[in-house]
């Protein structure tokens, strides 16, 4: 008796174990089959491919309802297919799926988006001021930044131009490098341009170049003199503008940049233009073209054709 006790007693035991092995390995291969899943849904979204990111997004839910990544990254796609409701339902789904913390400031940051691209700024300014009261709360301050960099943009769409200087300018003071201090420096110049203060926009662009000589590439550089030139010419300053185009096409052409020297020969025209030389533009104008024919540069001499034009 005692032994047929013991017998059920030990299968009983040996039963369990192997219950709990095989739901052991069960949870096992769903989590690696979820990881995967959700590694292809962000391969397809980076790639652009947003039906097969669509697809992969359902894969993850049928796995897991209310997995976080896998609204995060449905609400993505059907939002870059133009299906704001739907797409703002799934990340709507996913704030409230989300920990607090790092995660509930990207997720935000994503319903945001959404809104920004459908003209919705309102409604994309609040949920920024979400991600924003997040950062607060986690110390956040490269976050802190771009959040008010986002809400920047938003009152630009909304041609609020004074409120995204204000936003812009509060987001520089938690720049905390060089490539991050040239990004704010050359945000606060477009505005300041677009505002018609010149003398600002002047100001904080010559600082971007300086950064961006410093620390950025040289297609960040070389863009970032070309933004300067353009401003001088705004400001109606055509030494500087002549200068600084100048200064650009033979940095360009000693570091080998043929299409950055076509645009600052480009660049010269339109000084030349503005201050009425036309003769001169002509002469500058044909230079550039000369470059992109003979680089072989298709999009660049449509950009001078368009530029002419």
């Amino acid at each position: 008796m005692n032994s047929k006790n013991t017998l059920l007693k030990t299968l009983i035991k040996y039963s369990t174990i192997l219950f709990f092995i095989g739901l052991t390995l069960n949870q096992n291969a769903n989590a690696f089959e979820l990881s995967d899943e959700i590694a292809n849904c962000t391969l397809a979204l980076n790639k652009g491919d947003f039906a097969k990111a669509v697809k992969a997004s359902a894969e993850i839910l049928k796995l897991e309802p209310n997995n976080r990544d896998g609204l995060l990254c449905k609400g993505r796609a059907l939002g870059a297919q133009g299906k704001y409701d739907e797409a703002l339902s799934a990340l709507e789904l996913a704030a409230v799926n989300t920990e607090p913390g790092f995660d509930e400031i990207i997720s935000y940051i994503f319903i945001g988006n959404l809104h920004k691209a459908n003209h919705k700024n309102a409604e994309a300014i609040a949920a920024y001021e979400k991600s924003l009261q997040v950062c607060e709360l986690e110390q956040n301050e490269k976050f802190k930044r771009i959040n008010l960099n986002l809400i920047a943009e938003a009152h630009t769409q909304d041609n609020d131009l004074n409120a995204a200087l204000a936003s812009y300018l509060a987001g520089a003071k938690f720049a905390n490098n060089d490539n991050e201090r040239a990004d704010s420096y050359e945000r606060l110049a477009i505005t300041y341009s677009a505002l018609g203060q010149y003398d600002n926009a002047i100001e904080y662009q010559l600082k971007g170049v300086l950064m961006q000589q410093k620390s950025g590439t040289l297609d960040q550089y070389a863009n970032a003199s070309l933004s300067l030139g353009h401003i001088y010419i705004l400001a109606k300053d055509y030494a500087n503008a002549e200068k600084t185009y100048t200064n650009l096409a033979k940095f360009s052409k000693d570091n080998g940049g043929a299409y950055f020297e076509a645009k600052s020969d480009l660049g010269l025209a339109q000084t030349k233009l503005a201050s009425g030389d036309a003769a001169s533009a002509k002469t500058w104008v044909d230079q550039a073209k000369s470059i992109a024919q003979e680089t072989k540069d298709k999009a660049l001499a449509q950009e001078i054709e368009q530029a002419i034009k």
